[in-house]
């Protein structure tokens, strides 16, 4: 049986080489389609991860924001954009002692450094409350306390300063003390400073900050309750304030990445059409130029089934060799070309060898095969039906 289809796979691929140019035409337009689907549907996972674990790593279930910074709010979550804006603190004392609240804590952005030889030019000076925090300091093993003019930094601003430990502070020298890890959110790009040393700075310095504002709220609510009987909890207390939530940030983002995948969508579905009609021309030229090879062989016993297999078998071997490499093309486009779209590039989507890109792979592989062998079965089925002796005497 194994030699059986191991000489079956011969004879195909001694098919396949026939036609060696014309058969490549349609290895690579199915290479297309596939490559396509594949940058499509790793497109769609790598921005969705994102934005699903950027939320997660927050460590809150509600964020709550001025209301006309919800979306400055999810561009530093997010986009890793320095973004100012301010509400009363007063926001903050009446949400922090509901019930359904387990925890709650509050930052303040801040302009981003001073420009000079040892400074930052793209971080976002956060003041937060050491007290309560549960957002900057679980991303560090055992940090000490924040003394007077000492900082955490995220990820980033350590990659650009690399081993110096002082730099200036809105015009003051201060040291930073310790790094966060990797976050994938707008905190790897942030400068964090003692909610006490907003005092020794001057308000020149401050720019729009005014005493007694703050600029973002994080929530933890307690186990079991529902988030959004907390929001309307929240919203009965304020009504005038921003609300986000896990599921709702980047609410923007996902409704662009809707829109390009109809564009993906209607882009896909033309191509396989094409493909389609590529194979059924190819198989269908195929089949007048062998149709004096199939009577012999019919003549010489081969059954209906033979004859399909054998031709669907060359679709077979064309489709894979296309659908391979479609692939390799899909995550070299999703790899190294995708740094022009500035969707993937705000979010600092990697593309990585993940179980998820797996299964993508063999959906695109699987795909191009099916629209191959659907393309080519019309064509096959027509020349099995031959009866052989008229198809003998034909020249």
């Amino acid at each position: 049986m194994s030699s059986g289809r191991l000489s079956l796979a011969q004879i195909a691929w001694k098919g396949v080489s026939r036609k060696m140019f014309r058969n490549i035409v349609l290895v690579f337009a199915v290479g297309l389609l596939v490559s396509l689907l594949v940058f499509a549907l790793l497109f769609k996972s790598a921005v969705e991860d994102d934005i699903d674990q950027a939320t997660k790593r927050l460590g809150a279930d509600i964020v709550i924001v001025p209301p006309k910074a919800k979306s400055m709010a999810e561009e530093f979550i997010l986009e890793s954009k320095s973004k100012i804006f301010y509400m009363d603190s007063s926001v903050y004392d009446e949400i922090k002692d509901m019930d359904d609240i387990a925890a709650s804590t509050y930052q303040i952005y801040l302009n981003t450094l001073d420009s000079g030889c040892c400074s930052v030019v793209e971080g976002q000076v956060i003041a937060f409350d050491q007290e309560s925090d549960f957002v900057v300091t679980p991303w560090m093993d055992n940090p000490a306390k924040l003394k007077k003019d000492e900082v955490y930094v995220g990820h980033y601003v350590w990659e650009y300063l690399g081993l110096i430990e002082t730099m200036n502070l809105f015009g003051a020298k201060i040291k930073m003390v310790d790094k966060l890890e990797t976050t994938g959110t707008g905190i790897d790009h942030g400068i964090f400073m003692r909610m006490e040393d907003l005092d020794n700075i001057t308000e020149s310095s401050l720019g729009r900050y005014k005493k007694g504002q703050i600029s973002i709220i994080f929530l933890k609510i307690k186990e079991g309750r529902d988030i959004d009987v907390v929001v309307g909890h929240i919203r009965d207390i304020n009504p005038r304030i921003g609300i986000m939530t896990r599921g709702n940030i980047g609410a923007d983002i996902r409704t662009t990445l809707k829109d390009i995948l109809r564009v993906f969508i209607i882009t896909i579905s033309i191509s396989s059409l094409l493909a389609v009609l590529l194979a059924w021309s190819t198989f269908s030229a195929l089949a007048n130029e062998r149709r004096r090879e199939v009577g012999i062989m019919r003549a010489l016993g081969a059954r209906k089934g033979h004859i399909v297999n054998l031709f669907l078998s060359e679709a077979f071997i064309i489709s894979l060799l296309g659908g391979i490499i479609g692939i390799f093309l899909g995550h070299y486009l999703i790899s190294y070309l995708a740094a022009d779209f500035s969707l993937l590039a705000k979010l600092d989507t990697e593309a990585a060898l993940t179980s998820s890109s797996v299964v993508i792979s063999i959906i695109g592989l699987v795909s191009g095969i099916l629209v191959c062998l659907t393309g080519a079965a019309l064509p096959v089925m027509r020349l099995a039906r031959l009866e052989p002796l008229l198809a003998i005497k034909e020249e």
